[in-house]
């Protein structure tokens, strides 16, 4: 209540605080409140004590007469300050993250956490196929997605780039990247995801939430390249390759939980690039990231399993056991559970090769490959602040620069691949010829 007086107070000495009051409804809370749900907010409030816009400009005091007195206005408005305060702290809400619990006061950045498209990404793991062969960690593209928008609110950046982060991986498939391999064929390393991001936001209610909030799909597009705090080019940190990189260390045993709040605590974003002062504990990031590239993301193991899932889910979807709605909105475990138990010959054997990969293929000399892929490279090289200069990583640490390298070539030169001959396959092939 004092601080409600406090208000009255202040808006009597200087009317012109009412403006600062708008924009800015709690200045103890951090972090930015964008137009979009301050104007939602105010038009509820505006309606239920049907108060008019507050008036600006020469004859303020003229127009707030022809409304009644100017006493009864402030009356008024310290009225609609006082509840759009308390509707505000009604309506913050602790939000777990990998990172700790944020609290959350942007009623569209809440709408958006609560609505279908975005708690299926509970159902969808980070590493796709991986996470039933070889990487079991309960990882989802929903943890990482909260992640994200958890590590943009730390730096405060704006509303638009923390709601582009939070939605920047809603529109992946089933599988996650599989999604690449099942609708990319020839361009596997093209994320799907992105091509179809703007449709899936319209096309799963996203864009709707949107617009009830003032926001437009194109506002929050996550290339945009206004958004340099949530994407980079490689190897530059951004908060998407933050996190996961982050959160797949701390699972796969890089890093502790410590570490990982001491990394974040420390990165600064200072506009253009994110920076660190604690080499010691990015090198063990960088590692993490060299790590994966090859032995998960841009592995031959991850290719041939992705390729022969692929050609699972399309002979799912030939057969009618599934539909492209299935692959797009769908959950993992349902469409995996749909598709396991088909006794077609093709699935079959393709989950045998699946789960049994490294007996179905070998890396040899290029001129025998029957594929030749050329995997991305995800290698990490942070920007360190030392001594008040700005250096990559990679310049202070010869070793971890010659890993770096060693890595990067063989993504570049590609994996040789020949798929080894099996017999049941032969002849599944001969069965479908016929």
């Amino acid at each position: 209540m004092a601080y409600a007086v406090a208000i009255e107070v202040k808006l009597l000495e200087n009317p012109k605080f009412l403006k600062e009051m708008y924009i800015y409804p709690d200045k103890r809370k951090p972090g930015p409140l964008g137009p979009g749900s301050l104007n939602s907010h105010l038009g509820r409030i505006r309606s239920l004590f049907q108060i008019i816009p507050r008036p600006s400009g020469r004859g303020s005091r003229n127009k707030c007469d022809q409304m009644g007195t100017t006493k009864n206005f402030y009356f008024k408005t310290i009225i609609l300050v006082f509840f759009f305060i308390l509707n505000c702290q009604l309506l913050a809400r602790p939000v777990e993250t990998f990172y700790g619990v944020i609290e959350v006061d942007d009623p569209v950045v809440l709408e958006l956490i609560d609505s279908r498209p975005m708690q299926r990404l509970k159902a969808v793991h980070q590493y796709g196929i991986s996470y039933y062969t070889t990487h079991r960690e309960e990882y989802t593209r929903y943890d990482h997605s909260l992640g994200v928008l958890a590590i943009l609110r730390m730096q405060k950046v704006s509303l638009e780039e923390q709601i582009a982060g939070l939605l920047h991986d809603v529109s992946h498939t089933v599988f996650s990247h599989v999604g690449d391999y099942v609708f990319n064929q020839k361009k596997h390393q093209k994320g799907y995801q992105d091509d179809i991001h703007a449709w899936f936001l319209e096309e799963s209610g996203i864009g709707k939430i949107l617009k009830k909030h003032d926001f437009s799909i194109a506002q929050v597009l996550p290339k945009s390249e206004n958004f340099k705090a949530l994407e980079q080019p490689l190897p530059n940190l951004c908060a998407d390759r933050i996190d996961y990189n982050l959160q797949g260390a701390f699972h796969r045993g890089f890093l502790t939980k410590k570490e990982v709040l001491e990394i974040v605590k420390d990165l600064i974003f200072d506009g253009e690039k994110w920076i660190a002062t604690k080499p010691e504990l990015m090198v063990k990031m960088v590692r993490f990231s060299l790590h994966m590239t090859k032995n998960c993301w841009g592995s031959p193991t991850n290719f041939v399993m992705s390729s022969w899932f692929s050609e699972v889910i399309r002979r799912a979807v030939q057969l009618g056991k599934i539909t492209e709605d299935d692959i797009h909105f769908g959950l993992d475990h349902v469409v995996w559970r749909k598709i396991r138990q088909l006794k077609d010959p093709l699935i079959q054997n393709r989950f045998r090769k699946i789960f049994n990969a490294k007996h179905y293929f070998a890396l040899v000399d290029p001129k025998e490959a029957d594929f030749h892929p050329k995997m991305k490279f995800r290698g990490v090289d942070p920007w360190i602040k030392k001594e008040g200069q700005v250096h990559r990583l990679t310049s202070l640490d010869e070793k971890v620069k010659e890993e770096f390298h060693k890595i990067q070539e063989e993504m570049a030169k590609g994996w040789p691949i020949k798929i080894k001959p099996d017999r049941k396959s032969i002849q599944i092939k001969e069965n479908l010829a016929l």
